[in-house]
């Protein structure tokens, strides 16, 4: 390739990789990302390899990631036994996917967390004195506002997929 195009690509990964960095994404799956969205067709991961000066290892983790995103697929060509990746170029639903994934796995750690709370508070209940009754009163009141801040985030993400 040119390299005015390599250089090209290069300033297009870099950027990608910092702005999912800012957001609080894993640089390296981005820029992943960006190279195989700039391809104009599938590419090996000894392609990939090679342009990203990776190790196969590195690259076949991050592949995994943007599979689970639905960013990226894996491609049969003809004649070849090597994998080949191509991505899905709907940025919308590529992203729409992966803060779906990320709301999703939020609610349910903060799920996790509040039964796992709730389960010790009420099993400590009848050990309680009249002052620990009031704090484990405490504890449930603020608890039901993490569980309705979560429940509103799932809504959030509910109205944005209808957007997306």
């Amino acid at each position: 390739m040119n390299n005015k195009l390599d250089l090209a690509q290069d300033k297009f990964s870099e950027s990608i990789g910092k702005l999912a960095e800012s957001f609080g994404l894993n640089k390296f799956t981005a820029q992943l990302y960006a190279v195989l969205y700039l391809s104009d067709k599938p590419l090996s991961l000894d392609e990939l390899v090679e342009r990203l000066k990776a190790s196969k290892g590195n690259i076949s983790l991050n592949i995994r990631e943007l599979e689970n995103w639905g960013a990226v697929k894996n491609i049969w060509v003809k004649g070849s036994r090597k994998d080949f990746y191509e991505v899905d170029h709907d940025i919308k639903k590529v992203v729409s996917n992966k803060l779906r994934l990320s709301v999703e796995k939020r609610v349910n750690e903060v799920s996790r967390m509040i039964n796992e709370f709730k389960s010790i508070v009420e099993s400590a209940s009848g050990e309680l004195t009249d002052e620990e009754k009031k704090i484990a009163k405490v504890y449930k009141e603020r608890l039901k506002k993490i569980e309705e801040l979560s429940a509103l985030a799932s809504k959030a993400l509910a109205i944005a997929e209808k957007f997306f």
